[in-house]
């Protein structure tokens, strides 16, 4: 697959992941693959049961949040480096923190948009390895869900 790469270079977006107080103030600089960077917004609904026809009406349930996925992208080929540790750098994101007692909501930042987030699912794999086998590059196949407050909720519906 390497061979496909250089023939047809990826194209790499550059991200800004950060954390939001109170949680601790830290930033984390990731690379994208363009082509997997997918926003989606799902609306839940319920079937009504009404014996005698064919088929069930739709009631509305509620709105769900968005999801933002992508797979990042690590190299550490150029610098001789592990890619376990930025790595790290994002799945450390999942951890509870100390002053909220949950993970940490964040802002992924990318070209002037933003989400409001918290880190759902952080999948690594490893394509690569230096011949002292440490990892030189890998990728993560991560899940970002919308974290609105309920005030933004209701003001975003006009119940202020």
């Amino acid at each position: 697959m390497e061979w496909l790469e250089v023939l047809f270079p990826i194209a790499l977006g550059e991200a800004q992941i950060r954390v939001l107080p109170p949680a601790d103030a830290r930033t984390v600089s990731v690379n994208f693959i363009l082509k997997t960077f997918t926003l989606a917004k799902r609306n839940e609904f319920t079937e009504l049961s009404v014996p005698g026809l064919n088929g069930e009406p739709l009631q509305f349930v509620r709105g769900r949040s968005r999801t933002l996925a992508a797979v990042l992208s690590f190299d550490g080929r150029a610098t001789n480096t592990d890619v376990r540790q930025p790595m790290r750098g994002v799945t450390e994101l999942m951890n509870v923190d100390r002053h909220t007692q949950a993970p940490p909501v964040l802002s992924f930042e990318w070209r002037g948009e933003s989400l409001q987030c918290v880190l759902e699912s952080a999948v690594e794999e490893f394509r690569a390895v230096f011949p002292d086998g440490r990892p030189s590059r890998g990728r993560m196949h991560v899940v970002f869900r919308e974290s609105l407050t309920l005030a933004q909720l209701e003001q975003e519906a006009g119940r202020e």
